[in-house]
């Protein structure tokens, strides 16, 4: 409810200031409830800030703690206030916005000649945004109003995905442009495998497998969903294949989650590594069940595992855009005996899905390079066009 009446309070105050002479040097950056420094719009900012000198970038960050530490790390007057009367009139002299989630500033019309790009933050394998199961009446009408209505382009990775794009965000076609995620840009750069292994104390030379669980509205994650599960068993293994799992999970779901962690198994949560994004292209094996991590991971081609065990009713209650069987290219145990034997092919290469990887990386990553510069140069046309 609070957070309700502090983006209304947003909307009431945009309209305070008269209509600003827009500056198409001025590109603005937002993610999640302005508060948060991640998803694609951290990575464009990053490229832009370090590539595109004729350009001023700034990053809306509401939080004071958040938005001084980040001025320390990456340098002062880029991270701004996007409450205050200052920051305000920045973002609304801004000729380009850029978000992951929601608007740098909440306004009722808005200007059109504004160039506002939804960069998104994965590709929709569950339904999202209005797409959604039981969504309110008043939550529709906001959501299109106040988001939809104002954005230019709506970004995604395959033509596959333009209409469930389109239907999600209530936009026509044309919106939905195939101009990629700038987060999957590091996934082309070499591996920091060292750095993860020193950050997760774990010796050189050893096998990573990340396992990312899905949150779940309505429980708890069980882990190791098996009826044989035996951690000393799993342990041994693990040992014996040196190899160490790292567990990821949902930002959400932290407690309850100790007696899963042991000698080469470990939490890898915000608190010891904030972006997981930085490091996905150094684990040797992924481990998910609904989360849509794997459709980046698929880029790099390496063997994915899933564990669905309660697949009927996250299904339901959540809903997907495809066929969940159909663009899963990977094992899926349903005992003990039957992981760790996937595990040991996986770590061998040897876990007979390439063809299936392939195939659904295809579909879904219709781009599979570096898109921040095509992005920037696309933004850059359309400007010396208007």
């Amino acid at each position: 409810f609070r957070s309700m009446l502090q983006k209304v309070e947003n909307i009431l105050k945009a309209q305070l200031y008269k209509r600003q002479e827009l500056d198409f040097h001025i590109w603005v950056f937002s993610s999640v409830d302005n508060c948060n420094f991640n998803y694609n719009s951290k990575y464009l900012f990053l490229y832009v800030r370090d590539t595109l000198p004729e350009i001023k970038p700034v990053f809306v960050i509401n939080d004071k703690k958040k938005r001084q530490q980040l001025s320390e790390q990456y340098g002062e007057g880029f991270f701004i206030d996007g409450l205050c009367s200052e920051g305000m009139k920045l973002i609304l002299s801004a000729g380009v916005w850029f978000t992951s989630a929601g608007l740098p500033v909440y306004e009722w019309k808005g200007n059109p000649d504004r160039i506002v790009v939804n960069l998104w933050h994965g590709i929709p394998l569950k339904k999202i945004v209005l797409m959604e199961e039981k969504q309110s009446f008043f939550r529709r009408f906001y959501f299109k109003h106040v988001f939809s209505s104002k954005y230019t382009y709506i970004l995604t990775t395959s033509t596959h995905l333009v209409p469930v794009m389109s239907k999600s965000f209530a936009v026509p076609e044309e919106c939905i442009k195939i101009w990629g995620q700038p987060r999957n840009d590091v996934l082309w750069e070499t591996p920091a495998k060292r750095e993860v292994l020193q950050t997760m104390k774990i010796e050189e030379g050893a096998s990573l497998i990340l396992y990312a669980p899905t949150y779940r509205e309505y429980g708890d994650t069980e882990l190791f969903p098996f009826p044989d599960y035996d951690k000393k068993e799993m342990e041994s293994f693990l040992q014996k294949k040196n190899c160490h799992i790292c567990i990821r999970m949902h930002l959400k779901e932290q407690g309850g989650t100790e007696k899963y962690a042991g000698t080469h198994i470990h939490f890898m949560n915000e608190d010891v590594i904030e972006d997981i994004a930085l490091w996905l292209n150094c684990f040797d094996v992924l481990i998910t069940d609904y989360s849509s991590i794997y459709l980046d991971y698929l880029l790099l081609n390496k063997p994915i595992i899933f564990l669905p065990y309660d697949q009927k009713e996250y299904l339901r209650k959540r809903g997907m855009n495809f066929p969940y069987g159909k663009v899963t290219p990977g094992p899926k145990p349903e005992s003990q005996k039957e992981f760790l034997n996937c595990v040991g092919k996986a770590l061998a290469g040897q876990d007979g899905y390439d063809s299936e990887r392939e195939k659904c990386n295809s579909y879904f990553n219709q781009l599979k390079e570096p898109c921040s510069n095509k992005i920037c140069d696309y933004i850059l046309h359309d400007i010396k066009n208007k």
